[in-house]
């Protein structure tokens, strides 16, 4: 390795309602990590979205996914990260950093790892498969607990609008919230659901998606750790706003609509935070068809590397 590789993963929503730990969507905001030669122990700097909180040791993400190619102690390596993906909000920050250097050992060590070795290693740091997978193969996928993982069809009209509060909520806290068991009927509702979910999204049938994004095993015990969700639930209906997911584990919301609705979403959803005092970014976002990119210096922009990703 004579030149800098550079790796772009971009950030996931999952769970998409009554999906729970099943379904992950890629997003076309990104996190970049460059990676440079240089003698002496490997270096990491952060700029961006956690800059003064991420370690920079071999506690740091990108660092322990390269030594799951490279060794525990990789060196001659100066590693760069520039986040854009919020930190503990629910939008696979920390899926993208583990897939980023994952992606990176495959390229730098010519391990010729596949997909779904990629996808192992992954759910090995992350502990589970959904924003992974959406990361590693962009678009839409349905994973199982075993990381077996398919891609969906995106329907070509399909956007979102993302409410990133200004607080964070970590995936142990969430999970906390979820209780041990749950009534039948809630599951059985939420299955059936999840089932007509995968059916809209393969046929493009928008109209659709307010009655299957309805969830009963998560969303009803995660929604206090969410700030503003009623208000923004209320929206569904109205504006062109198709649907309101917890995103994640939160405390981010995905709000559905069409394309040429999106910006109409977004304002509705500015006016609905502000009637509850709730601070938060609100933006237009589109599901992307790509997931982690890799290139040497000296690349296309567009250049997908093989032996990167699988």
């Amino acid at each position: 390795m004579a030149e800098p590789l550079t790796v772009s993963a971009p950030a996931t929503s999952a769970n998409l309602g009554p999906c729970f730990d099943a379904l992950g969507v890629a997003l076309d905001l990104t996190n970049v990590v460059t990676i440079t030669p240089r003698p002496g122990p490997i270096e990491v700097t952060v700029e961006g979205e956690g800059a003064d909180e991420l370690p920079t040791g071999p506690d740091n993400l990108v660092w322990r996914a390269l030594a799951e190619g490279l060794g525990p102690e990789p060196e001659g390596y100066a590693i760069h990260c520039r986040n854009r993906i919020p930190l503990g909000r629910g939008l696979g920050s920390s899926a993208a950093t583990v897939c980023a250097g994952l992606a990176a050992a495959n390229a730098i060590g010519g391990l010729r790892w596949s997909p779904d070795d990629l996808l192992e290693r992954a759910v090995r740091i992350e502990g589970h498969a959904d924003n992974a997978a959406a990361c590693l193969n962009g678009g839409l996928v349905a994973v199982t607990h075993q990381g077996a993982c398919r891609p969906i069809p995106v329907p070509e009209d399909l956007a979102f609008v993302t409410v990133v509060p200004s607080g964070r909520v970590g995936t142990t806290e969430a999970r906390a919230a979820l209780p041990g068991q749950i009534p039948i009927r809630d599951a059985v509702y939420t299955l059936g659901n999840a089932v007509q979910l995968v059916l809209t999204l393969i046929e493009g049938d928008l109209d659709r998606l307010p009655d299957v994004l309805v969830d009963h095993l998560h969303e009803p015990y995660r929604g206090r750790l969410v700030p503003g969700i009623e208000g923004l639930r209320g929206l569904v209906g109205s504006h062109g706003c198709l649907g309101a997911t917890i995103s994640g584990s939160g405390p981010s919301t995905l709000l559905w609509s069409r394309v040429d609705d999106a910006e109409a979403v977004a304002d509705a959803a500015r006016e609905a935070l502000a009637a509850e005092d709730v601070s938060a970014e609100v933006s237009c976002r589109r599901p992307v068809a790509l997931g982690v990119r890799a290139r040497w210096g000296g690349s296309p922009p567009e250049a997908r590397l093989a032996r990167a990703v699988g």
